[in-house]
């Protein structure tokens, strides 16, 4: 009777301990990452303990990391965007797709609205993102801002002169606005940001005089690869105290991310509460929405922009 005790207590352990295991390496697979994007940012140092590493196809030539990790012990969770810019482009966009300036409040709407209303004019928007930097009274871009070869604004703010460019020939850069500007009647579109993040592959300490350099928070920014053939979008969720909590990024972390995933150039664009991310979906009666898919950080509530980026069908 002894014996028999002795035995299930044995199997009862070896069981326990099965099981201890199997949940052990069950948690080990899920914290790593399942992505290139994924082991790119782990390998950098900036991320561990990933939780969330999930890749999507919006259409060929654009594709989606969804991750949630820790950077240096804070929860993150960001979005990051890979364009093939052989099979499509950018373009600026504005709350009705006009090439005009910003001339109060009423210039300004949600990201989607900038969508739909660049769909009216016959565009296919696949992904986007809130745009520059702005000021209020009056309410204006802080930065060059070029749409459809039509200058809106050529002036910019101290600090603000790092720009996502076109030419008319379809090149793109990431660089300073004087060099944009030198194209002249040769620039088809331009959206200044703030904070050069990359540059000719060296993470970049420019912006330290920028006052947040420091502190974590939402995030948008956008960066080239050293062929100018790919784009990299990157929106970080921060400020959350929800279930899925995000702190969000400072600007030194963000950048030696995108260096990570292939930025060979890379700029800061407006964040905080700006931040926005969107992509295109399909209603069952065939026409399209573009739900939001970060966490915005002002109560959830998407916050109405002067400019923005979108993703579009070349034409």
């Amino acid at each position: 009777m002894k014996s028999k005790f002795l035995t299930m207590k044995f199997i009862l352990v070896a069981l326990i301990l099965s099981f201890s295991c199997a949940c052990s390496n069950s948690n080990s697979e899920e914290a790593m990452p399942q992505t290139a994007i994924g082991r790119q940012l782990v390998e950098s140092g900036m991320a561990n303990d990933v939780t969330l590493d999930n890749e999507s196809v919006v259409r060929d030539g654009v594709k989606l990391n969804e991750l949630a990790f820790k950077t240096f012990g804070e929860s993150q969770h960001i979005f990051v965007a890979t364009i093939d810019l052989n099979k499509l482009t950018f373009t600026p966009a504005t709350k009705d797709d006009k090439n005009v300036p910003a001339t109060g409040p009423e210039s300004s709407a949600p990201l989607p609205i900038h969508a739909f209303a660049a769909e009216a004019n016959g565009k296919t928007v696949w992904l986007g993102v809130n745009g520059d930097f702005y000021a209020d009274n009056p309410l204006r871009v802080m930065g060059v801002f070029y749409k459809d070869g039509v200058c809106i604004n050529s002036q910019y703010f101290e600090g603000h002169d790092e720009v996502l460019y076109q030419l008319k020939n379809g090149e793109t850069y990431v660089g300073q606005a004087d060099e944009a500007l030198a194209h002249e009647d040769n620039l088809l579109h331009a959206l200044g940001g703030y904070g050069l993040l990359v540059k000719d592959g060296v993470v970049q300490n420019s912006y330290e005089e920028m006052g947040d350099l420091q502190n974590p928070h939402p995030r948008t920014s956008v960066g080239l690869s050293q062929d100018r053939k790919t784009m990299y979008i990157f929106v970080v969720d921060g400020r959350r105290k929800d279930s899925f909590f995000a702190l969000g990024l400072t600007l030194p972390h963000l950048a030696s991310m995108m260096k990570a995933v292939g930025c060979y150039n890379a700029i800061n664009l407006d964040g905080g509460g700006s931040t926005t991310l969107i992509i295109r979906k399909v209603n069952d009666d065939g026409k399209p929405t573009f739900p939001i898919l970060n966490t915005p950080a002002d109560d959830r509530v998407p916050r109405k922009v002067t400019n923005s980026m979108l993703i579009i069908e070349k034409k």
